[in-house]
């Protein structure tokens, strides 16, 4: 009688887990989303509207928009039209975060911000102002590099932040061991293109003699465009067993962007810093990636990022306190003219 009890038991059980286990799956898998030009372009449009952190700072209507290009979009439309229609409806935005990639043999990809010149600069030419000069990077690449200029000034060069801050707190510890003895230093992040926001801040710490807030993050967490999550603050602080006191130049340029312009808010609030050379990029956000039912993959920029005053550089960029750009026949000719600025900045 027991035994037969606890068979039944048994059964009962596995039946319910069995039931479960299929119930959750269903939860988690769900139904075949729908592929058609309609309902690629609705679910792209209500993600946006879902996780878009931008929505005010643009002053963008996003019902408006969705009302101008929706009727656009036709069931027996081609790929490539859609894609052309997307594009348009996204280019609305003029964000250089925000981009949609058709994968496979007829490949696409369309960047809703601007287009800004990346001929401006050339680290060859810059490697000819250097002396001992030495590279740190991984088996993907360089990522930094650093030296010394004329008149004992020293110079170092982010590629990237794309390594973690561990990777960047080894560089400059390697960095301003060696440059200590320099008068002054030029930091270098033209054409830095991204990174993690925490190895930006690693480096600006090296250069802070005081703690101070540089920027203010929060993302989007709810239906409504004003739904955000709680602000988090950002601060610059010294920190690290070798850091610099002594006057440092810093120069960006248009394709300076994203962690390279968040990295820049945290320099400049260092006494020590000068910025010099051209308007950043604009684009600070983290921008996640999504995929369309169809394949086609796009990003979205989901926070609000904002100086430590409270203003949004997002779609303008930050203004050097003096702007110096490259003359392409300067550059063609060898030579740098804003790195040459910076040298007779610090050679004072």
């Amino acid at each position: 009688m027991k035994s037969s009890t606890i068979y039944s038991i048994k059964t009962i059980f596995l039946s319910l887990l069995a039931m479960l286990l299929v119930a959750c799956n269903d939860l988690t898998v769900g139904p075949e989303p729908v592929n058609t030009p309609e309902s690629n372009f609705d679910q792209l449009w209500q993600e946006f509207d879902r996780m878009y952190g931008q929505f005010a700072v643009k002053q963008i209507d996003w019902n408006a928009v969705y009302e101008k290009y929706r009727p656009l979009v036709k069931p027996q439309m081609t790929d490539n039209q859609l894609f052309d229609v997307i594009a348009q409806m996204l280019g609305e935005l003029n964000d250089g975060h925000v981009w949609l990639v058709k994968p496979g043999p007829d490949y696409r990809r369309y960047d809703s911000g601007p287009n800004y010149p990346t001929n401006e600069f050339d680290l060859k030419v810059v490697k000819k102002y250097i002396t001992d000069s030495h590279e740190i990077g991984t088996a993907d690449g360089l990522n930094v590099l650093y030296g010394k200029l004329d008149g004992n000034i020293g110079y170092l060069y982010f590629v990237d932040l794309g390594q973690n801050p561990k990777f960047y707190e080894r560089a400059v510890d390697e960095t301003l061991a060696a440059l200590a003895d320099t008068k002054g230093i030029v930091i270098d992040v033209r054409n830095l293109a991204g990174g993690d926001d925490r190895s930006g801040q690693v480096v600006a710490n090296r250069f802070a003699s005081t703690r101070k807030l540089f920027m203010k993050t929060r993302f989007r967490n709810g239906p409504r465009h004003t739904d955000f999550t709680t602000a988090v603050d950002w601060y610059v602080e010294p920190a690290g067993t070798f850091r610099y006191a002594k006057p440092v130049v810093l120069l960006t340029n248009r394709i300076t962007q994203s962690a390279g312009e968040t990295f820049t808010l945290a320099m400049r609030q260092n006494a020590n810093v000068t910025h010099i050379g051209d308007t950043t990029f604009g684009v600070f956000s983290d921008n996640p990636k999504r995929e369309l039912p169809n394949g086609w993959i796009y990003a979205l920029s989901s926070g609000d990022f904002r100086a430590a005053d409270g203003k949004s550089y997002e779609g303008i960029g930050i203004e050097p306190k003096q702007r110096v750009v490259n003359p392409k026949d300067d550059l063609a000719a060898g030579h740098d003219v804003v790195l040459a600025k910076a040298i007779a900045m610090l050679s004072k």
